[in-house]
């Protein structure tokens, strides 16, 4: 590092530190969007790029002003992505979690840009900084070359918050039985209280079975007609190929839910079933509610023999109020979940969020569980039925 050079290097070693950054944490977000992949691909090549050039080149106003527009442009959108939230890919207008890796990107980047602008304004800022040493320029260097290494490595290391998702994409497991894999349900009765296979956060007004007593005959001749539907326009779903090509990206969820436990640093259980799932982007902005030709997410099971086997639907409302049809079978409900502060899909305790968290609420969702019709009660069950979905997956193994 040369005196008169001493600001645009350093601005060079934190750029690059900022690039290393983005390469580390690219393959996370391919798994989950590749635009989003792309993009931190495409940020950490533009930056290594100038890194190099402000490194070797005489610091024309030309090239520190791609700087400053570079590091700047990444600022603002992070800025954006934790606060409005980009109105882009799964998850799109929610704002992620802060986490140690983009904090200390964002420092890197903003320090890179304000020894650009002191040198663009005042060139010899730098050889007054370090004064007429070389050797002073020389431990300048060093110590910032040390720091950006140190700093970046404990972005890397550090786990990363989970990005904004569906609300109940991650969910807790039982022990597993035989031919689905299916954890059979140790009670399946009507309760108030969220069982173990809730999702986090979920607000369950409602017992788990509807009270059908008083249905007419109108009104389960309508819940069967949903049931039945929706089972048939989501059969060709059970093959995966058939799903992504209609929208339902499958492995794509399942792949993003495993990168989202990581970050929290936690592993899917292999010899356990998880439920994942899988929202279709398209009919989640179509504007209609409760078609049963275009479910909004399709629910898969992960079995403990590593099959993906479709077991039922849910229906939103995303920020429309939802519709009464099919009552007293179809229950609407939502999610109240802490976000922010690095942490993201935690449960509010007594309706409060740990400090540096917000409290926000999910749209309307109701799910749609496939078994047999005679069970149709427990198609409409808040929590999923697990030993009616076992027993409709057999049924259709025999038939």
């Amino acid at each position: 590092m040369t005196r008169s050079r001493a600001l645009p290097q350093a601005a060079a070693l934190l750029t690059a530190g900022a690039a290393a950054i983005h390469l580390g944490v690219a393959q996370a977000h391919f798994v989950e969007w590749w635009a989003s992949g792309a993009l931190f691909l495409g940020a950490s090549a533009a930056q290594s790029a100038w890194a190099v050039a402000a490194w070797t080149r005489p610091p024309v106003r030309r090239l520190l002003g791609i700087g400053a527009a570079l590091n700047l442009g990444l600022v603002a959108i992070w800025a954006l992505s934790r606060t409005a939230g980009i109105p882009l890919g799964p998850g799109g207008g929610a704002p992620e979690p802060v986490g140690p890796a983009d904090l200390i990107t964002v420092a890197m980047e903003g320090l890179a840009t304000v020894a650009i602008t002191v040198q663009a304004w005042t060139p010899t800022a730098g050889a007054r900084l370090v004064g007429s040493s070389a050797r002073r320029a020389m431990l300048l260097g060093a110590g910032v070359a040390l720091a950006v290494v140190t700093a970046s490595g404990v972005a890397l290391a550090a786990p990363e918050p989970g990005h904004a998702t569906e609300p109940d994409q991650v969910t807790s497991s039982a022990q597993t039985d035989g031919h689905l894999g299916l954890a059979a349900a140790a009670a399946e009765q009507p309760g108030t209280q969220p069982g173990p296979d809730d999702a986090a956060g979920a607000q369950h007004a409602h017992p788990n079975l509807p009270d059908t007593s008083a249905a007419t005959p109108e009104q389960t001749a309508a819940a069967e007609k949903l049931l039945a539907d929706t089972i048939a326009s989501t059969t060709a779903y059970r093959d995966l190929a058939a799903a992504r090509a209609a929208g339902y990206d499958v492995q794509r969820a399942w792949d993003r839910r495993s990168a989202v436990l990581a970050r929290m640093g936690r592993t899917s259980r292999g010899d356990r079933v998880q439920l994942v799932h899988v929202p279709n982007p398209a009919f989640r902005t179509d504007g209609r509610i409760l078609d049963a030709t275009r479910p909004e997410t399709l629910v898969y099971a992960h079995t403990a023999a590593g099959e993906l086997v479709l077991v039922g639907a849910m229906f939103t409302a995303e920020r429309k109020d939802p519709p009464a049809s099919y009552l007293p079978y179809l229950r609407w409900h939502t999610h109240s979940l802490c976000r922010g502060g690095g942490v993201a899909g935690l449960r509010p305790v007594d309706g409060v969020c740990a400090d540096g968290t917000v409290l926000t609420e999910s749209g309307a969702m109701a799910h749609l569980w496939f078994v047999d019709v005679k069970d149709l009660p427990y198609a409409y069950a808040i929590r999923p039925p697990r030993e009616r979905i076992v027993a409709y997956q057999k049924s259709l193994a025999r038939g």
